[in-house]
């Protein structure tokens, strides 16, 4: 399933972009001064990746990234990123995709693009008479740009676009579906974060509308409404953070297989093997920071989500909790960029989760 795939891409770049950065060249502070130097505005950062799901299995890749300044001069602006990332899983999933975010003129300008490739195996559920999981496999192409700009205060708006083409084979069928997808809609952000990397006050907003309409040739047209709200408050005089979430996903028209929404990922952790799925979803959560020793921190958090419009119609509206904590290890100092780990146990399913930054 397409979409399912997206969103851990998406998500997995969001992870990268809005909840990390390193210290420009090992210069504190990642600012541009002094003699300008090009180490001091660029850095190069291979990280490997290592992970395990229990619908994929173990996945090994590497993620080759760099963050630098487009504008020395500009303190006001974060550090913008560029990127590859390489997965390959014992299912023999698989994806190729670049990805980058870019600040720029004193953060009045935020552009994300991304783009790849790649091929996914995965699983839908059938209940009743069946009550079963059925295979299936999505080879794909994606491409991705959203541009942003300060209109006013911290509110910020922009238009964004998304092609996708993707051929679906499920199990013991002999034939497969090729579709593409153009999709084009608007975005509304207001960003009172403290920090864009690791927040410890303040909150972000998004309302995000996403259309697929019939004139840009989709041949399912549809509407997706995606609302969020994180918010975060400082605790122990400002050693730790916690954090909140809470998450509207509504489907209008005839929302296609690949565009509906699935409990799991970031919302709500605790679910890998993608049971729950239709075209409405809520989500809330709240997780607990605790930096307790030097570069050494932990997590602990519980949520609750919920599906609606789902395939399986006994799965509408049923509470799915999720729980679970884990450890993080401070690679840069300056802008608290931690990598580690989350185990996470929802309703008869569980995940493990490799993380680069926080969930959200």
């Amino acid at each position: 399933m397409l979409k399912h795939c997206l969103i851990f891409l998406f998500l997995f770049i969001s992870n990268l972009i809005n909840a990390q950065d390193i210290s420009m060249g090992g210069s504190k502070g990642g600012k541009a001064g002094g003699n300008d130097s090009l180490d001091k505005n660029f850095t190069f950062l291979p990280l490997p990746y290592i992970n395990y799901n229990r619908s994929t299995g173990f996945s090994i890749g590497a993620i080759p990234m760099a963050m630098y300044k487009l504008n020395r001069e500009d303190t006001i602006s974060p550090a913008s990123i560029s990127g590859l990332v390489g997965v390959y899983t014992t299912n023999k999933t698989w994806f190729a995709m670049f990805f980058q975010q870019l600040y720029f003129k004193e953060d009045t300008w935020r552009i994300t693009s991304a783009g790849g490739l790649g091929s996914y195996n995965f699983q839908f559920f059938i209940d009743y008479p069946y009550n079963t999981y059925i295979d299936y496999s999505t080879d794909m192409v994606f491409f991705y740009l959203n541009v942003n700009r300060k209109l006013f205060a911290e509110l910020y708006g922009g238009i964004h676009y998304t092609y996708m083409k993707f051929d679906t084979r499920i199990a013991d069928l002999p034939t497969s579906k090729e579709t593409e997808q153009h999709g084009t809609g608007i975005i509304l952000s207001y960003d009172e974060r403290s920090d864009v990397y690791y927040p410890r006050k303040g909150f972000i907003s998004n309302a995000n509308w996403s259309t697929y309409p019939a004139f840009m040739g989709n041949p399912d047209p549809s509407n997706k409404i995606d609302i969020d709200h994180n918010h975060f408050f400082s605790s122990r005089k400002d050693k730790d953070v916690i954090a909140l979430r809470a998450k509207i996903g509504v489907g209008l028209g005839n929302l296609a297989f690949e565009q509906q929404f699935i409990i799991g990922r970031n919302d709500i952790r605790g679910y890998t093997e993608g049971k729950y799925r239709g075209n409405q979803m809520l989500a809330i959560q709240g997780e607990y920071r605790w930096n307790f020793y030097k570069k050494m921190s932990a997590v602990g958090f519980f949520g609750l989500a919920s599906i609606f419009s789902s395939n399986n119609s006994s799965q509408n509206g049923e509470i799915l909790p999720g729980i679970g904590c884990g450890l993080r290890y401070t690679v840069a100092e300056e802008y608290h960029m931690n990598v580690g780990f989350d185990i996470a146990v929802g309703k008869d399913d569980w995940g493990f989760y490799f993380r680069v930054g926080e969930a959200f």
